[in-house]
């Protein structure tokens, strides 16, 4: 069945999303991946939108975005074994062991590249260099309130050239040699909306100094699959952890230090409405930008993992394309992601043969034999898997906190099925 036709509470696991394009690609970047578990929490009274739980998290769809999601109903016994797992998984958390050949070391502040010292360092910044940064983020991270705890008053509002999508920029406050630009806030770096075209070619193009990307702490797994996708774009990035003073109140935790040598970055935790940690934050920033010190890490495809199609594929594609994503001027992982996603900029960008896409084409089509999904959903489920397996090792999730749980049970008076439109007319009138 479709996941439009679920009742309240039950599970259902995916077998197959639908469609094709924007849409498609959406439901399967917020994780809806063949194989995942999906419960519906609750439905508007007048049954659309819904609101269902996967992966620890909640996301709200339409009703025509849950008619392309199909699976099974879990029986009553396998819905209680699931959600038993995944209650021990959010108490214990640190249960995965990363290997050792997926653990870097980033340099320390004040440490600058790490085999060189800054003196013969080549790819320092010349002094006086106006150190340009992108803030980036998905929706209700918390990034505006950074903004404008980073730049107070020295911000101003205009447009990025050819669109209606706003930008600001700023100056960090005590540091004039700055400019701080808050990027749209996308849940992922495919072309699909204009916000995330922007985001791209704002990076691609515009080339700033160094990427500040901030994660919802509370909602790690979701926020981390623009985190990685950002990396992979060899930018240098700092990475920081917004509403750990939440977190931290709800019983949850954040291995930092563990976080920051998995993934080769500097990983700051903050909380940018009561101004902590952003100090740190921008130390690390001007650090990076500086010296230019890029993520260490950039490929998060496991070649032990499902037999290591997506390994093999991604790293045949950037072996045929190097030259073409030079003289394009494209991160070379993310140029082979992008191609396997079937994204039309990047491929018209690189100016491919014929024969080189009919070559690529057949080894996209080996991948998806091999690991028996299709393109999309392999890459998405690669990035998840990846990051699921670091949230395993380097998190506790909070427990659900009393204000969550007061709301939860005003709204089941105000979007109830029987009480919801009355408040709603006595509200109006």
């Amino acid at each position: 069945m479709n996941a439009s036709g679920l009742n309240i509470g039950q599970i259902l696991r995916v077998g197959f999303v639908q469609g094709d394009g924007a849409l498609r690609a959406h439901i399967l970047d917020m994780g809806i991946i063949p194989g995942v578990n999906i419960k519906l929490v609750k439905k508007a009274p007048l049954g659309d939108p819904f609101e269902i739980l996967v992966r620890g998290y909640s996301l709200s769809l339409r009703s025509s975005e849950m008619a392309v999601i199909e699976g099974d109903i879990l029986s009553d016994e396998e819905a209680s074994q699931e959600e038993r797992i995944q209650a021990e998984v959010g108490e214990r958390g640190f249960g995965y062991n990363l290997s050792d050949s997926s653990t870097y070391c980033h340099p320390g502040l004040g440490e600058g590249g790490r085999y060189h010292n800054h003196a013969d360092d080549s790819r320092s910044l010349p002094q006086g260099t106006v150190l340009r940064f992108a803030l980036a983020g998905q929706q209700n991270c918390g990034k505006t309130t950074c903004f404008n705890a980073l730049t107070g008053s020295n911000q101003h509002v205009g447009n990025f050239p050819g669109v209606t999508v706003d930008r600001k920029d700023g100056v960090i406050k005590s540091h004039p040699d700055t400019l701080l630009t808050d990027l749209p806030g996308i849940y992922s770096l495919s072309p699909y909306t204009a916000e995330e075209v922007v985001t791209r070619d704002f990076i691609l193009k515009e080339k700033p100094h160094a990427i500040i990307n901030i994660l919802d702490a509370g909602n790690m797994e979701r926020n981390l699959y623009l985190t990685v996708q950002l990396m992979s774009l060899g930018v240098p990035m700092v990475l920081g952890l917004n509403m750990m003073d939440e977190v931290r109140g709800n019983g949850g935790a954040v291995r930092v230090n563990e976080m920051e040598s998995i993934l080769g970055l500097p990983v700051v935790p903050i909380s940018a409405s009561r101004n902590e940690g952003l100090e740190e934050l921008v130390s690390h920033a001007l650090h990076i930008a500086k010296y230019q010190e890029s993520p260490v890490r950039q490929d998060f495809c496991d070649k032990n993992d499902h037999g290591g199609a997506v390994h093999r594929c991604l790293h045949g594609i950037m072996h045929l394309i190097e030259d073409h994503a030079l003289d394009a001027g494209i991160p070379l992982r993310f140029a082979a992601t992008k191609i396997v996603e079937g994204d039309s900029i990047i491929v018209e960008a690189l100016h491919l043969s014929d024969n080189e896409k009919d070559m690529i084409e057949h080894i996209i089509c080996q991948m998806e034999n091999e690991r028996g999904l299709d393109r999309l959903a392999a890459i998405a489920d690669m990035r998840f898997t990846f990051i699921s397996k670091l949230c395993r090792e380097t998190v506790v999730k909070p427990r659900v906190s009393r204000e969550y749980t007061r709301s939860q049970r005003i709204d089941r008076i105000l979007t109830g099925k029987w009480t919801a439109l009355p408040i709603f007319v006595a509200v109006m009138g």
